[in-house]
């Protein structure tokens, strides 16, 4: 099973880097609004705010480039996929994608913010910490939901109605223990939610993995 994840990871990256305006089109957007918000803000916010606009940039970006999950598997690319592999590798090769693409995107998106409108992080392993494991539960979700709307013609709407609701659990907790990470963070107090937020994150990516078989055979 390994070796097949691995290969549909390879594969992936082969895609969309033959459409690499892609991935400039998810930086542009990012150094776009991280611009924008340093012009409105002068250059000057409080902690609350950019933890707020930190995370409102990173979803939409992350919706963005998990909207293309299945955007290259064409009705007869499911059909020879359905031939070589499992759901569940299929599922799992395009959540391992998504969430190293999405972990990047969110580094990009830190230094942004840090370049632009300055942060003295008080526990910056702590804040990289909480990405990591927003990105794994971003993906989850936003790759089941990719699939969903692959399969119901790739309608570019359908991702963001879908996605925000799911999302919601995950985006509360991640906006109160980030904070906490750009004040002063303490692993001991904050350890219940962390504790939720990766449960959360597991939940999306059992989910994904149990449900993405019965679409697969719609």
């Amino acid at each position: 099973m390994l070796g097949k994840i691995t290969s549909l990871l390879q594969l992936n990256i082969k895609l969309e880097w033959q459409q690499r305006q892609s991935y400039f089109s998810i930086l542009i957007y990012v150094l776009s609004t991280v611009y924008l918000t340093f012009l409105v803000f002068n250059g000057t916010m409080s902690v609350e705010t950019w933890n707020s606009f930190f995370w409102v940039i990173f979803i939409f970006a992350a919706v963005q480039a998990a909207y293309r999950s299945f955007h290259h598997e064409a009705e007869q690319r499911f059909l020879l996929y359905f031939g070589m592999v499992s759901p569940q590798v299929l599922i799992l090769g395009k959540i391992v994608y998504n969430f190293l693409y999405l972990t990047l995107v969110g580094l990009f998106t830190t230094l942004l913010f840090i370049f632009f409108l300055g942060q003295n992080m008080t526990s910056p392993g702590a804040f990289i910490f909480i990405l990591v494991l927003a990105a794994l539960g971003f993906s989850s979700i936003l790759t089941f939901v990719a699939g969903i709307s692959a399969k119901a013609g790739n309608n570019p709407a359908l991702p963001t109605i879908l996605s925000i609701p799911l999302l919601y659990p995950q985006i509360i907790t991640l906006s109160r223990v980030s904070q906490r990470a750009l004040t002063g963070f303490s692993w001991e107090i904050n350890a219940p939610l962390l504790l939720v937020l990766s449960m959360i994150a597991l939940v999306c990516f059992l989910l994904s993995f149990l449900l993405f078989p019965y679409l697969w055979r719609d």
